[in-house]
């Protein structure tokens, strides 16, 4: 019986390895910066994984959202948190959320890549300078 179960387990590790490889470095980034996980899961995801560039941005926003989860709660008991600006940020988060869905859906995917590298190229020059 204890046999199987490590055959079992050790059959799904070989399955999703990738995944749980994706899923670790995106959170240790999360965790350790507060952003860039989202980058590199959809990356991930779209070469490794195989999946569709729309639903590798749009997965990727709800895999980002359980790791913020996790990491605000270590951050707000670290004292590392500022609710005063929490409610307003939020607030605004939810309203271009909501536009960039709808967008989503309208934009071509040679476009997205386009637009989403080309944003990842001024944050990085933006950060560097």
């Amino acid at each position: 019986c204890k046999l199987r179960v490590v055959f079992l387990l050790l059959n799904w590790l070989k399955q999703y390895w990738k995944h749980i490889a994706i899923g670790t470095v995106t959170g240790l980034l999360n965790g350790l910066f507060g952003s860039g996980g989202g980058v590199i899961v959809v990356a991930a995801m779209e070469k490794f994984l195989h999946i569709d560039a729309k639903k590798s941005h749009s997965t990727a926003v709800a895999i980002i959202l359980m790791l913020s989860i996790v990491s605000s709660v270590f951050y707000i008991k670290s004292g590392f948190f500022d609710f005063s600006i929490l409610l307003w940020v939020s607030g605004g988060g939810v309203i271009g959320g909501l536009i960039g869905a709808k967008l989503l859906k309208k934009i071509p995917k040679k476009w997205l890549k386009i637009l989403f590298g080309g944003l990842i190229i001024l944050t990085a020059i933006k950060m560097i300078w």
